[in-house]
């Protein structure tokens, strides 16, 4: 799925919306570790990920690294309240694989605000389904056990699963490297 399929599964976009979108937008990649925003930049843009996994982190009060959520192929990466509101990103947004996504540069977003009528509209309904999807997956491990909260985080996210390094996931679900360690070595010797 591309940036234009995506937008086009909720409104059909004209053949010149379209046009509009594809010679308004660019690529970029990303190596393993680099930065998309770091904590404390305002968001002048938001990508599209066409391959790869990002993930969300911030610092807890006594310092430690926590991965809030994890972005990947066929989403929007970005920080959308320092994007929309103008505020410096309270995280850091960083790539965990080789990763190639589509930009779109702030003069370009308020382009296709202007230009497609339902382009505003389509973005939010999006947003709403990707924050409900992470809501109730949060939601769904507020009464887990360790062991339980990886095997729904597999299920819900294998394609993330397999490319992101353990002690990620850890931070994540809120668990040492450690447990995650032992709880895949049980789930294996089953």
């Amino acid at each position: 799925m591309n940036l234009t399929d995506l937008f086009s599964s909720y409104y059909k976009l004209s053949d010149e919306e379209i046009t509009l979108i594809t010679q308004n937008i660019s690529k970029r990649t990303y190596k393993v570790n680099e930065t998309f925003i770091k904590s404390g930049e305002r968001c002048n843009e938001i990508g599209f990920i066409n391959t790869g996994v990002f993930r969300y982190y911030f610092f807890d009060g006594d310092g430690n690294e926590v991965t809030s959520f994890f972005m990947s192929e066929n989403e929007f990466v970005g920080n959308v309240s320092s994007f929309f509101e103008y505020i410096p990103s309270s995280g850091t947004i960083e790539a965990i694989t080789e990763s190639e996504i589509i930009i779109i540069s702030r003069k370009s977003w308020e382009l296709f605000c202007e230009k497609i009528p339902s382009w505003e509209n389509t973005f939010q309904k999006i947003l709403n389904e990707v924050l409900i999807n992470k809501t109730n997956f949060q939601r769904s491990l507020i009464n887990s056990d360790a062991k339980n909260s990886y095997l729904k985080f597999l299920n819900t996210y294998p394609n993330i699963s397999k490319r992101t390094p353990l002690i990620y996931i850890a931070s994540f679900l809120g668990i040492t490297p450690f447990s995650l360690s032992r709880i895949r070595k049980a789930i294996s010797s089953l």
